[in-house]
């Protein structure tokens, strides 16, 4: 289970990485951008990875991360932008 766990953040992380290299809400993001969307990756994979192996089983525990982790870092970054871009944050 720990090599799970493990997989499953370091899915997140190269998910988030991803969505940088994507410019995927950097322009307001600005510098934190580096530090918050994999740790947004990382958390939703690893939240989805738990919930996907408890509802279904470990092997599909893997996709479901990924697809939680694609979600997450693609809400979260959306989120963080129009609350950063309302308060002037």
């Amino acid at each position: 289970m720990i090599g799970l766990v493990l997989l499953w953040l370091t899915l997140g992380l190269v998910i988030g990485a991803l969505a940088i290299a994507a410019r995927l809400g950097t322009r307001t993001l600005g510098r934190r951008a580096w530090l918050l969307l994999p740790g947004i990756g990382a958390t939703a994979a690893l939240l989805g990875g738990i919930a996907g192996s408890l509802v279904f089983s470990l092997f599909y525990g893997t996709a479901v991360a990924a697809w939680c982790a694609v979600l997450g870092v693609a809400v979260g970054a959306w989120g963080l932008t129009h609350s950063w871009g309302r308060t002037g944050a």
